[in-house]
């Protein structure tokens, strides 16, 4: 697990510096544009980013798979890629003017959606031009530039803030960063040897397409039932209710980077431990895995839970109070997303995108009718339940369908999981303990003291498991 400890921890810890920044930022678009402009940007984003699929179509994870089974054909796998991305970078900004005028936005909801295509294509580009480097099991150039990209939007945005508030200008600065990552990304393969800016369509982009199918109609499936909620809290209750379930959603999904950090360097693992026909390697890998995210969705769940009433209007303002009760049922929706991720890692490794496609299809469709029936009824905390509801589908729909790939034993799972879940609700009692008597602060301090605690308590965690990550960040 070394090298997939290194990988880790280089991804993870740029993740989280790129993260901490795009937090701070958008806590200060919140604050200073106000809840109404706030759900104008990030409604733009979210239909942008959701047709952003098109532009990819899934050959970023197929070129990712491909790359690590034949390193060999490099040059070939991405220069088809990038042939077949041409046209379709064309194709999802037709689609995203179509639907800004088909669903009759205002013109500075358009103009939002406008500027944010060029984002969507040049995102599209560079995690192509880093999936290189996954396959290569280097992470550590997407670490700097993810990095720094986000530190280049933080001082265009910030600017803007400060001097003149302007959404599309705040479009610009994300426009700013995905530019800076083209550039870095494809000047980092041009010195391992690789021609960044060779299109191709031929034989190769038929099979490419072929295998990458599955992956882009389960991406289509995510977008879709990530998008839902967004669009049609806008259509029943306006620009505002979508600002306040923003908060929600933000601080919820912010956290995603930490399973996708681990995903990034598993899912090579997987790959190869498959393509050995190593079956007793691959089951421990997969438990260390669950046990993994387990560790660190827990103290997340519940400790946000317990300290959101004072943290949302802390950061965002009492403006955003009708976020709180969102974000509390919400978060749970991370519980399931986190330990879906080393199962889609783990199937798609296999060659069986197709089973995980079914599964996001299903979870889709119970997010749109769950959405639909519970947004009239509840408003913005029906759009968090049909997200929980959605989520507890994809998660148990994986835990069924990955037992073909891998025999592994669900009690020792639970008995994995038990002690980590038992540790998260003795912080959960001792942060609401403390609620009325100290600051937000010293309740987080105290909680993590609480759950750290827990964990050796009750065996959750060992030395040897620490001294193993220790040692693959300081091969780094």
């Amino acid at each position: 697990m070394s090298r997939l400890a290194r990988n880790t921890a280089f991804l993870t810890i740029a993740s989280i510096g790129q993260k901490f920044i795009a937090f701070v930022y958008f806590a200060l678009i919140a604050r200073i544009v106000g809840v109404e402009w706030t759900g104008k940007y990030f409604l733009a984003l979210s239909i942008t980013t959701m047709v952003g699929v098109i532009a990819d179509f899934g050959l970023t994870p197929v070129l990712v798979r491909e790359t690590a089974k034949h390193p060999d054909d490099q040059q070939k796998i991405l220069s088809h890629v990038l042939g077949m991305k041409l046209g379709l970078s064309a194709l999802a900004a037709a689609i995203v003017v179509i639907v800004s005028f088909a669903l009759g936005y205002d013109e500075l909801t358009r103009s939002l959606m406008y500027v944010a295509i060029g984002v969507m294509i040049l995102d599209s580009f560079h995690l192509t031009y880093y999936g290189v480097f996954r396959g290569r099991h280097t992470l550590g150039f997407e670490s700097i530039g993810i990095f720094i990209g986000q530190a280049i939007t933080l001082m265009i945005g910030v600017t803007s803030l400060l001097v003149a508030p302007n959404l599309v200008v705040l479009i610009i600065a994300l426009l700013g960063g995905s530019l800076w990552n083209v550039l870095y990304s494809s000047s980092r393969l041009r010195k391992v040897g690789l021609n960044p800016f060779k299109f191709e369509i031929g034989a190769w982009s038929k099979k490419l397409l072929k295998m990458a199918f599955p992956f882009a109609l389960a991406a289509i499936f995510v977008k879709i039932y990530s998008t839902t909620d967004s669009i049609l809290l806008e259509r029943h209750l306006g620009d505002e209710a979508v600002g306040w379930y923003s908060i929600a959603y933000k601080l919820t999904y912010a956290f995603q980077f930490l399973p996708m950090a681990f995903v990034a360097a598993l899912y090579p693992t997987f790959s190869k431990l498959i393509h050995d026909n190593d079956p007793k390697k691959l089951e421990d890998t997969f438990n260390k895995a669950m046990w993994y995210m387990m560790i660190l969705a827990v103290p997340i769940v519940m400790g946000i839970s317990a300290v959101a009433h004072d943290v949302v209007p802390l950061i965002y303002g009492t403006d955003y109070l009708n976020s709180v009760m969102p974000l509390q049922v919400l978060i749970f929706v991370l519980f399931f997303i986190f330990l879906d991720f080393p199962i889609g890692a783990l199937l798609n490794a296999d060659d069986r995108q197709a089973t995980k496609t079914a599964i996001m299809g299903g979870t889709m469709i119970i997010n749109v009718v769950a959405n639909l029936i519970l947004i009239p009824l509840y408003g913005i905390l029906g759009a968090s339940i049909a997200a929980v509801i959605s989520f507890a589908f994809l998660f148990g729909a994986g835990m069924i369908a990955v037992r073909k790939s891998l025999k592994y034993d669900l009690m020792k799972l639970l008995k994995i999981w038990a002690p980590i879940v038992l540790s998260g609700i003795f912080m959960f009692l001792a942060v609401t303990g403390l609620q009325p008597y100290v600051h937000v602060a010293v309740e987080v301090i105290a909680g993590g003291a609480v759950y750290v605690a827990g964990l050796f308590i009750f065996k959750a965690i060992a030395f040897d498991q620490i001294k193993e990550f220790l040692q693959g960040i300081r091969k780094v």
